[in-house]
């Protein structure tokens, strides 16, 4: 088993133990072959790690409310999008946040979690030896490089549930930044050096 997918199981099993409503939230996930049927259309490749996400869960319908939204990272509340909406979202991605520079190294960026108005992409055409990097694109913020890998981020999440840095008491998950940021930084502590 992979450290995404490693991650990822210890995200639902915590949840199921603490917060079985949360993670009733979490959709079961594609085979490899839907995946890349919904991907067929698009002019780059994605790396492994973003079939292995997808293959753990098929993400949410945009709109629709997840109790485990936030979960997976700290900003703005997001969650997974299913591929139908992040393939809706990219054609009008990329004119709607050309200012913010969607792309990396000139490679695509690919929203993969998001909101309405910010998301969280993976570089499309990675070709390199290590996992691709993770990028916030806004509109306002404009775009930052935000985790070393999805599995980084995915361990920043477990240990963070884990040590009770996230907070479900107002009905949706809210980081404890004194608590996170620590965990944060023992798995993306490389990300200045990663950032071109």
């Amino acid at each position: 088993m992979s450290l995404l997918t490693d991650s990822l199981n210890q995200i639902q099993t915590w949840l199921e133990t603490n917060y079985p409503l949360a993670a009733e939230s979490i959709t079961p996930g594609l085979t490899l072959s839907e995946i890349e049927s919904k991907i067929e259309n698009l002019p780059f490749s994605l790396p492994n790690e973003f079939y292995e996400l997808y293959q753990w869960s098929r993400g949410n319908s945009f709109g629709t409310p997840t109790i485990y939204t936030g979960i997976f990272d700290t900003f703005d509340g997001m969650a997974l999008n299913t591929l139908e909406y992040a393939m809706y979202v990219f054609p009008t991605f990329e004119d709607e946040f050309e200012e913010c520079a969607v792309d990396y190294i000139g490679k695509p960026l690919f929203p993969i979690f998001g909101t309405d108005a910010t998301y969280l992409c993976i570089v499309g055409d990675w070709e390199e030896k290590t996992p691709s990097p993770i990028f916030y694109v806004s509109e306002i913020i404009e775009t930052n490089h935000s985790f070393v890998s999805l599995a980084s981020m995915m361990l920043t999440a477990a240990e963070s549930l884990q040590a009770n840095a996230i907070d479900f008491s107002k009905g949706y998950a809210e980081w404890d930044d004194e608590k996170c940021s620590p965990i944060y930084l023992k798995y993306n502590s490389n990300i200045l050096e990663l950032s071109v």
